[in-house]
């Protein structure tokens, strides 16, 4: 199975491949890289052209926006996608508020400001937090997905949609 996955930047890109990896799945992850449900609609048209996926996961967060907002966009882009399986999961103020939630961070959805508290905590282990692929993809390894599941129920929701058939 092979899921074709459409984040908002880099540091996305890394820990949704770090998840995949962890979990045994195949993913083909791209950026968005803007906020217009048109263009990620095209995105994905043209890499259903190229190849076929088992389904289609557009992951939005709410960094800026309402939840509403976000969901409005999001069923907009999908609903121009001539796919069976298509998923819109929203992640809670941005991808931060996940790698908080897997090290034990219980309410990390509610953080306003998951990044700056994923700073302070990686600070006190002497690291820096540079948001790339690489640093998230390393932060996926040293998660709890058992606690990350726990403390963040949309994670848990990607999780259930990326590992059901």
């Amino acid at each position: 199975m092979t899921c074709l996955i459409i984040v908002e930047g880099p540091s996305d890109e890394g820990f949704i491949e770090g998840i995949a990896d962890r979990v045994g799945t195949q993913v083909h992850v791209l950026l968005m890289r803007g906020n217009k449900p048109d263009k990620a609609a095209r995105l994905i048209r043209a890499a259903l052209r190229q190849r076929s996926y088992d389904k289609v996961i557009l992951l939005k967060d709410t960094h800026t926006r309402s939840e509403d907002k976000v969901r409005e966009l999001g069923k907009e882009a999908l609903k121009q996608v001539p796919h069976p399986n298509k998923h819109l999961i929203i992640v809670k103020e941005a991808i931060e508020s996940w790698v908080l939630a897997g090290m034990g961070e219980r309410g990390a959805e509610s953080i306003s400001d998951p990044h700056h508290r994923l700073a302070e905590l990686l600070a006190r282990e002497g690291k820096a937090l540079v948001k790339s692929e690489g640093l998230y993809r390393e932060l996926v390894k040293e998660m709890d997905l058992r606690a990350a599941c726990r403390n963040s129920a949309t994670l848990r929701e990607f999780l259930n949609v990326l590992g059901d058939p």
